[in-house]
């Protein structure tokens, strides 16, 4: 039986005296003075290796099309760059935490910083499909050893609570901005220098942000952590993989053809033994007592509709606009501008504006007008339709960028304090976990015969994820964050 006792998901919230080492601990307390500039390059440090993770996926969307012409790749193999980086980054975000413990999150995410550099280093020189492929596995581990970090960076280099959630709001902005420079930038870079120039751009950035880091960041407390859940991380790793594996080939080999129905058939054995390893072992990975919570539940399946409806449709969107209304990957980046800029609006300023409302209010309010635009998009057909993919894609990046900074807040006000290390981590896999789906169904449906009906039921789905935000939240989430 799972070591983790009810008390996460407990209404009282009982104290627990020793609380695993995924969790995450009290601040550590403040090490030497360290003068305001120092902070800021340590804080920049941090927000930039963030801030290439996020990049480095919202450009490559709009260059999947040069990439194609380029390797000659069918729709299913692109999807495959795409999601082979996700699958990875998602699988181990809740071991990194462990990982982290025993190495100190600065030497961790220095590692991964630049195993994360080196990749798309090579990336950039892959001379076919399949080292393409494999460099961007390699980049998605980097990935996930480097998320998870950067939080814990930021926790040590500001004790003072009211100045971390200063830097928590700057890292978190970071992420509305590779929105908007994604698209925008990865499409004329695009244009101006090939496809490999966007990953290339990550060697001399990725370079910098080493040198910030080693210099101003401080090393986290080091500190015992228990053995990392091999059988629960090997059949997690697998039944994602796989069910994605099935949605991608499904969609250009049938959905009853017998490889997509083998890979169905190993998802769900795998999915089924994760459970049983999860409930039986001394230290799991996900300890399922998290979920008995409603309120905690209904968190994470938001954080993971967030995803597929967000980023899914970028994804989507993305190739609709070069195949169908046959545009550059440079005008691409332009159409994308509502969304991205919308998005930043909604985290920077209305997001901030009303977080006194409390999570529930920000979740269903965001969740509304993301809703609304993805309607409106059904109405989208040729590119004389370009006003209404405006307003409906600038509606739906205003209320991601509302609710989406709500959604930490929400989880871990469902879960004991002492549980929030985990927490975090199981909202972020559901998330990742979000997106790769999302990439993975919307790309298989955008590449059906008839382009229009599966953009449409491709909206019809990313509006169905905005609606249970809505609904979920309106229902389980607290008012308030002092609830």
């Amino acid at each position: 039986m799972t070591t983790v006792p009810d008390s996460p998901t407990s209404p009282a919230r009982q104290p627990i005296a020793a609380p695993p080492a995924s969790a995450t601990p009290a601040p550590p307390a403040a090490g030497p003075v360290r003068s305001a500039r120092h902070t800021a390059l340590a804080l920049a440090a941090v927000c930039l290796g963030f801030f290439m993770i996020l990049l480095d996926g919202s450009a490559l969307n709009i260059a999947l099309p040069a990439i194609e012409r380029d390797v000659h790749g069918s729709m299913a193999a692109l999807q495959w760059v795409v999601t082979i980086y996700t699958i990875p980054l998602a699988s181990i975000l809740l071991t990194a935490g462990s990982i982290s413990d025993r190495w100190g999150a600065r030497r961790l995410f220095v590692s991964s910083l630049a195993a994360f550099t080196a990749a798309s280093l090579l990336c950039a020189v892959s001379p076919n499909l399949t080292v393409l492929v494999v460099a961007r596995f390699l980049q998605g581990i980097a990935a996930g050893g480097l998320l998870p970090t950067t939080l814990a960076i930021i926790a040590r280099t500001y004790p003072d609570p009211l100045e971390r959630a200063k830097a928590i709001t700057v890292w978190g902005a970071t992420g509305g901005l590779a929105l908007v420079a994604g698209p925008l930038g990865g499409g004329a870079l695009t244009e101006l220098l090939g496809w490999r120039s966007i990953f290339l751009i990550n060697v001399p950035v990725g370079l910098i942000t080493l040198y910030l880091a080693q210099r101003y960041a401080g090393e986290t407390p080091r500190r015992e952590s228990r053995a990392a859940d091999l059988p629960g991380q090997l059949t997690g790793i697998i039944a994602l993989s796989a069910i994605v594996a099935y949605l991608i080939e499904g969609g250009s080999l049938g959905w009853a053809a017998p490889v997509p129905l083998l890979l169905l058939a190993v998802s769900v054995v795998t999915a089924v033994a994760f459970v049983a390893v999860e409930a039986r072992s001394q230290h799991p990975m996900l300890p399922l007592a998290v979920f008995r919570r409603s309120a905690f539940s209904a968190s994470i399946t938001n954080g993971f509709a967030f995803q597929f409806g967000g980023y899914g449709l970028q994804f989507m969107l993305a190739i609709y606009l070069q195949q169908r209304w046959g545009l550059s990957a440079e005008r691409t980046g332009v159409y994308f501008l509502p969304f991205g800029v919308a998005w930043v609006f909604g985290t920077i300023v209305l997001n901030r504006r009303l977080v006194h409302r409390g999570p529930r209010f920000l979740l269903w309010t965001g969740a509304l007008s993301s809703f609304i635009g993805s309607v409106l998009l059904l109405g989208v057909t040729d590119q004389s339709t370009w006003p209404l993919f405006a307003i409906g894609t600038g509606l739906t990046g205003l209320g991601c960028g509302v609710f989406s900074p709500s959604l930490n807040a929400a989880a871990l006000l469902a879960i004991d304090p002492a549980y929030a290390g985990l927490g975090s981590g199981v909202l972020n896999t559901a998330r990742q976990v979000g997106m790769a789906m999302g990439v993975a169904l919307l790309g298989s449906l955008i590449g059906m015969h008839d382009i229009q009906f599966g953009l449409r039921l491709s909206v019809v789905l990313v509006a169905l994820c905005f609606f249970a935000i809505i609904a979920l939240s309106v229902r389980y989430v607290p008012r308030k964050e002092t609830a």
